[in-house]
């Protein structure tokens, strides 16, 4: 197996496990207690955490955004 073919299938493998990782996070979220439903109602534990991955994210996203310049 050449060297390109290595790269393109490790690179291949990366891609589809951040996909997998991103739906995870995604369930992960959207399995969060929303306003307003009593029977799991938030804290400003809930807040802070959901703050704190907002702020993860975007500075993922502004490392990604930096690699496309």
């Amino acid at each position: 197996m050449k060297n390109r073919d290595k790269m393109e299938n490790a690179y291949a493998a990366a891609h589809i496990r951040a996909l997998t990782l991103l739906e995870d996070l995604h369930e992960t979220v959207e399995d969060m207690p929303a306003p307003g439903n009593e029977e799991f109602p938030i804290d400003w534990g809930h807040v802070g955490s959901l703050n704190h991955l907002c702020e993860q994210l975007a500075e993922l996203k502004k490392h990604f955004a930096s690699d496309e310049d």
